[in-house]
């Protein structure tokens, strides 16, 4: 398994709030813990009870806590279950958080004494903490999915966890960032939202190429995706990095363009153990030996940096494994010509509302030949809109379910289509209230109930 720095640094997580002088507490700082004979002023941080405090004046000896007004929390450790408890003697800061009578909020500046309520200028809900809204810790004996299965490896058919056992991942795609990314959608908080109360594996981080796009400002989207799949990260999920070839459908007509983002991508996130590259999302109108030639162009340039991150090849007819295009040989032309390379999936896409029983039938024959990964899919038509069969969809995530084969759902946002999990205009209510009848359904797949 690859060293990371989760392995070698006190992963820190901010808690979404400022301190009074505007810092945040970075995902990946080193914080010493707080020593009850050492000296601290103005700016010093110090970690104390699963919080990062900071400093507001010179001070010695007075323990870290929320009813001492030298210190600020500012941020919190990873693996802290949750926000501490309201207290009427605490002094609260703008942007820290707190647990009161079932819900979570989050001061709008300096206060102390003022019980969080709704009818507050002084605080802003910002979710459920209760129970029995489900917004429960994702911690499974206290380990993310990353901690249970190290570095994914493919044998065979299977992609299988660090101790070479099958694993089957679930979780959800976004949708293109450059509609919903970082501060459009996407927040730290929608994200512990997956991450919590979902207990997702996974999140795909879809970067279309085209349609306002990466070629419209290469620099500026690469580090949108390297903010998110940091995020992720800190989460303890698993990050799929897509590059959402649409339209045009030949990936090699972007191929200056993945050059150049997978070089900075594999070189960026080589020390990480939960790292998945998806080259070409979805190719159309292009033969297998097009597609072939394109990802035996793009691997090694990401093995130049990342030996083990498996690698997600796109396959023809919308990444149907060729079933769109040319029936049920499609699968046999991956299977007679497969891409040359170690720890390598084929990509299969669907929506069970256009797509049935044939192609759920060619699937389970397909996953016996060729290890398969469902990087997108949904309840509703193609389209992402129209009505969900929720009955096919669930016969999809059967088949799924029985070969091991990993899923991610479309799509983590509020879009106002069918596949949109959350409902329109949800940008800080992550519980259950806010989502949708297919963020509903979808929740309780990767939740496993």
């Amino acid at each position: 398994m690859k060293d990371t720095r989760r392995s070698f640094l006190r992963a820190v997580t901010a808690l979404g709030g400022l301190s009074a002088t505007g810092t945040v507490v970075g995902a990946t700082e080193t914080v010493d813990a707080w020593e009850s004979d050492r000296a601290y002023r103005d700016g010093d941080q110090v970690s104390h009870e699963g919080y990062v405090w900071r400093a507001y004046w010179y001070t010695k000896g007075d323990e870290p806590a929320d009813t001492v007004a030298v210190w600020g929390r500012v941020g919190q450790e990873s693996g802290t279950d949750g926000y501490p408890a309201w207290t009427a003697d605490g002094v609260y800061r703008g942007g820290v958080r707190v647990t009161h009578e079932g819900d979570d909020w989050e001061a709008n500046w300096w206060t102390e004494g003022d019980e969080p309520a709704a009818e507050s200028d002084l605080w802003t809900r910002i979710g459920s903490s209760d129970s029995s809204d489900d917004e429960e810790s994702d911690s499974i004996d206290g380990q993310t999915p990353v901690d249970r299965h190290g570095q994914l490896q493919v044998d065979g058919t299977a992609l299988c966890d660090a101790a070479g056992d099958p694993v089957q991942l679930r979780g959800m795609s976004t949708h293109g960032i450059q509609w919903y990314g970082w501060d459009e959608f996407l927040t730290p908080d929608a994200l512990d939202a997956l991450a919590d109360g979902w207990t997702a594996d996974l999140c795909r981080v879809a970067m279309y190429i085209q349609e306002g796009g990466y070629e419209t400002d290469p620099e500026g989207f690469t580090d949108e995706v390297n903010q998110i799949v940091e995020a992720v990260t800190d989460r303890g999920m698993y990050a799929i990095i897509d590059f959402h070839v649409h339209d045009p459908g030949d990936p090699l007509e972007n191929l200056d363009h993945a050059e150049r983002f997978f070089d900075e991508m594999a070189a960026e996130h080589a020390d990480k153990d939960n790292i998945i590259f998806e080259i070409c999302n979805e190719p159309n109108d292009v033969d297998w030996a097009s597609v072939k030639e394109y990802a035996e162009t793009i691997i090694p340039i990401i093995r130049g940096h990342d030996s083990e991150s498996p690698i997600v090849v796109g396959t023809r007819g919308w990444s149907s494994l060729g079933l769109a295009d040319i029936g049920a040989d499609g699968p046999q032309e991956i299977i007679d010509n497969p891409v040359e390379g170690d720890n390598l999936l084929y990509a299969f896409h669907f929506y069970a509302a256009t797509h049935g029983e044939w192609e759920r039938n060619q699937l389970a024959d397909a996953a016996q030949e060729l290890p398969i990964f469902v990087t997108e899919c949904g309840s509703m038509e193609a389209s992402g809109d129209g009505a969900s069969d929720f009955d096919s969809t669930q016969a999809f995530m059967d088949i799924l379910s029985d070969n091991d084969i990993s899923w991610a759902f479309w799509s983590y946002s509020d879009d106002w289509r069918t596949s949109g999990i959350w409902q329109e205009g949800t940008t800080d209510d992550w519980t259950t209230d806010s989502l949708t009848e297919t963020g509903e359904w979808v929740r309780q797949q990767i939740r496993g109930q």
